[in-house]
């Protein structure tokens, strides 16, 4: 019987597991192959076996004894890794042989990839559905942005572009307090902004499902990776490829300009307004 695995504790913790007890063929490839597993989802065996310099033979002997029907199924892991968006998984062993130089230049992919994101990410996004968006985050009576992780940096950085045209948008979670003690007190004319790019933590569907029963709105904001919507309300998807085993964010940044212009339009004179007391007081302070 094929042994079934979860992601979070296969192929690469598999091959960990067995390393020490392999002969040293199968040894040299494990090695291999853990140095960048994601390669098996776009190489053959043969490729693989001939990057580590061992025979066929020993690839098949190593995917049996870590417990795998065939190479196929072991394939079919090294793509949830990719999809997961684990850099171990994204690193390609080629390019870290080469140094990651870039013949063309240092900036050149960098900003092609940037570039290709945005695009990409509007072009697949409703402008009528994006003002949507727009209207609900500046008639709420409370905007909560919540983040973890590296999507806890995207929720900052919103937020900090709409306190300067709406009061009441709050940043979730702070450091030593829970959610439960955010979700009380939500009223069905608030909204909730999730990011939920990769890498998500478990806890995202019963988040937004515990919102959804105080009968607020929720804005997922995540990767175009992401297939499920996660019971969020409106789902705005950016494209996160990259040229390095690190996703590409330009056209998250991008996206965050557009929901703060957003908020810009629809607020009108009394978003202008609090703009013009804010910068009163920043020099009354002498802060800036």
């Amino acid at each position: 019987m094929t042994k079934k695995t979860p992601f979070t504790d296969s192929l690469s913790t598999s091959i960990k597991q067995h390393l020490d007890q392999l002969p040293q063929a199968e040894k040299r490839l494990a090695n291999v192959i853990l140095e960048s597993p994601g390669q098996l989802a776009s190489y053959s065996a043969s490729e693989v076996t001939r990057m580590a310099g061992v025979s066929n033979a020993t690839m098949t002997r190593l995917v049996h004894r870590l417990g795998y029907e065939n190479y196929d199924q072991m394939r079919r892991l090294a793509r949830e890794g990719k999809d997961w968006g684990s850099p171990l998984y994204l690193m390609d062993r080629r390019e870290s042989d080469e140094g990651g130089k870039d013949a063309a230049g240092p900036f050149d992919r960098h900003i092609s990839a940037s570039v290709q994101n945005i695009h990409r990410t509007f072009a697949g996004m409703s402008p009528e559905r994006v003002g949507e968006v727009g209207t609900a985050i500046a008639k709420a009576r409370q905007v909560r942005v919540f983040g973890q992780r590296n999507n806890y940096f995207f929720a900052a950085y919103l937020r900090w572009q709409f306190i300067q045209f709406r009061s009441n948008v709050y940043l979730l979670p702070v450091s030593g307090e829970t959610m439960a003690e955010y979700l009380v007190g939500l009223q069905p004319n608030d909204i909730f902004i999730v990011f939920g790019l990769r890498r998500r933590t478990p806890g995202l569907a019963p988040l937004i499902a515990a919102v959804g029963r105080a009968g607020v709105k929720t804005l997922l904001i995540t990767d175009s990776s992401n297939h499920s919507d996660l019971g969020a309300d409106w789902v705005l998807k950016c494209d996160t490829a990259s040229a390095t085993p690190l996703d590409n964010h330009a056209a998250v940044m991008a996206l965050c300009h557009v929901l703060a212009s957003q908020l810009i339009d629809k607020t009108g004179q009394a978003g202008r307004q609090r703009l013009v007391k804010i910068e009163e007081l920043h020099a009354q302070l002498n802060e800036l």
